[in-house]
């Protein structure tokens, strides 16, 4: 099975109570959204990725 790829932009904005802030711009989708946490970053990253997944497997 072939891996799914997503490129991003992650723009840090502030470094707050030891955790990052910002934006998250998903290119391919053109898509953008706010994190508060890079624990909240990485779940915004791994749900584009599932959207991708889905996408992918209905049009096949």
């Amino acid at each position: 099975m072939k891996e799914e790829k997503a490129t991003f932009v992650v723009n840090v904005l502030y470094r707050n109570a030891a955790t990052w802030q910002g934006n998250l711009h998903w290119l391919e989708g053109d898509k953008e959204s706010a994190f508060r946490s890079e624990l909240e970053l990485l779940s915004l990253m791994d749900s584009v990725l599932d959207l991708t997944r889905e996408k992918k497997r209905n049009s096949s």
